[in-house]
């Protein structure tokens, strides 16, 4: 199915919002499937009157976007649930796991990961609190999809178990951004929105060797300028946060050149918009290439939509500028 139509949004009025890229927004008529799909999920993954629910349903109260109609605006429309069920589970899963102290996140990512094995069984703790209930809709959906014997959407899962694995992995201390950048990728479960973003617009998972060594350069500065971003807009949320490991950008370069935190968010912003810059000249120079490569061009797109999007919804959602406060959840 064609994706569902989608409408320029003007961004001139909102002054936080400073990337160069421009914003699509499919919400008008893909509502009703996003809200289905999002409903699923939390209430498949969380518990009534919990903090998690709560924190999950606070996500989506953004009157400037949907989040997933500004980002997955290029979806074929019968996969977009998917990318929403999928998306949505890892933005809860990640607001449970940072409660929780670095070790017994481990472990639990490892529970969840068993819901992607063939030898996943049973068991006491199976739909028992967020992370049961987690397992659990994740063990349903990925049975879903394997019935349809469809050898992306395997892929798709096994990039996912990948993700899992390694997301929250380093307990360590970032001195530089150039180090953290990869972290911040992992963590984002970048690898896996790539994926997910080529699965649900039907493109081959695996391009020919020439478009994959563009499109690779191209994944990276659009993993940088969204993972950074994110850092930029929540840093007032996770600077107040109680845990035992606080990973953002504005944090790595206060300690690497020893600067307040306001010059500090100058210095991210700027770097943000230098990788858009990169962004830039490598789509000139893909568009510069006489091959004809329109699988490719589309892909390229909705990545830089899915920048947009994720850009603006953070510049806008009560999320990140009406900070709640922990007992506001409970």
């Amino acid at each position: 199915m064609p994706p569902f139509p989608s409408r320029l949004v003007d961004t001139t009025c909102v002054v936080s919002y400073f990337s160069s890229f421009p914003v699509k927004n499919c919400e008008y008529d893909a509502l009703p499937t996003i809200q289905k799909a999002l409903q699923s999920t939390i209430y498949s993954c969380t518990t009534p009157g919990t903090k998690a629910q709560r924190k999950a349903e606070y996500r989506h109260t953004n009157p400037a976007g949907n989040l997933f109609g500004l980002c997955f605006s290029l979806c074929e429309a019968d996969r977009l649930g998917y990318a929403v069920q999928f998306i949505e589970f890892l933005c809860i899963v990640d607001d449970v796991m940072e409660d929780l102290p670095f070790k017994e996140a481990c472990t639990e990512h490892d529970f969840l990961r068993e819901a992607l094995s063939d030898g996943n069984y049973q068991d006491e703790y199976e739909g028992v609190g967020p992370i049961g209930k987690s397992r659990r809709f994740l063990r349903d959906i990925r049975t879903e999809l394997v019935k349809e014997n469809d050898p992306s959407s395997l892929m798709l899962l096994e990039t996912l178990d990948m993700s899992l694995e390694h997301r929250d992995s380093l307990d360590v201390e970032f001195l530089t951004l150039e180090d953290y950048i990869p972290y911040r990728k992992m963590n984002f479960d970048y690898e896996f929105v790539c994926q997910l973003l080529r699965w649900a617009m039907k493109i081959p998972m695996r391009l020919s060797p020439e478009e994959e060594l563009l499109v690779r350069k191209y994944e990276h500065s659009i993993g940088v300028i969204v993972g950074l971003t994110n850092d930029y807009f929540s840093w007032e949320m996770e600077r107040i946060q109680a845990t035992d490991r606080l990973r953002n950008a504005v944090a790595v370069l206060i300690k690497e050149h020893s600067i307040p935190e306001s010059q500090a968010k100058v210095m991210l912003k700027d770097y943000i918009m230098m990788e858009e810059k990169k962004v830039l000249e490598l789509m000139h120079e893909f568009e510069s290439n006489k091959e004809d490569f329109e699988q490719t061009t589309r892909y390229l797109s909705a990545l830089e939509l899915f920048a947009a999007g994720y850009s603006f919804w953070c510049s806008t959602c009560p999320r990140y500028h009406r900070i709640q406060k922990e007992e506001d959840f409970k």
